[in-house]
């Protein structure tokens, strides 16, 4: 039996991307890219349950996507969760999404 919790087909990228955090916007790598959330790749961090706007580039569009943290791993970075983002929005999100298998 699998443990695996993720419900959306995954992209491995590495993506573009970035989330602000206190002391701005930062750029990042994104990986495990979904329309559920993915993995920021980064140093720093936010404690689990932290709402941050997230950017994650796809065919040279930036999408700017309202996250919450919802896994920390204090070496490699942490994992998001898209919530509350306008429904337009989103399904253009999808729409690159799939356009790249996902």
């Amino acid at each position: 039996m699998s443990n695996e919790r993720r419900t959306f087909t995954r992209l491995v990228g590495p993506f573009e991307g970035g989330w602000d955090g206190a002391s701005g916007m930062r750029d990042c790598r994104v990986t495990d890219l979904s329309r559920g959330g993915c993995f920021i790749d980064a140093y720093a961090s936010n404690p689990v349950g932290a709402r941050i706007p997230t950017r994650v580039r796809l065919d040279g569009r930036d999408y700017q996507l309202r996250s919450e943290v919802v896994y920390v791993d204090r070496v490699q970075g942490f994992a998001v969760r898209f919530r509350d983002n306008d429904p337009a929005l989103m399904k253009d999100f999808v729409a690159a999404l799939e356009s790249h298998g996902a």
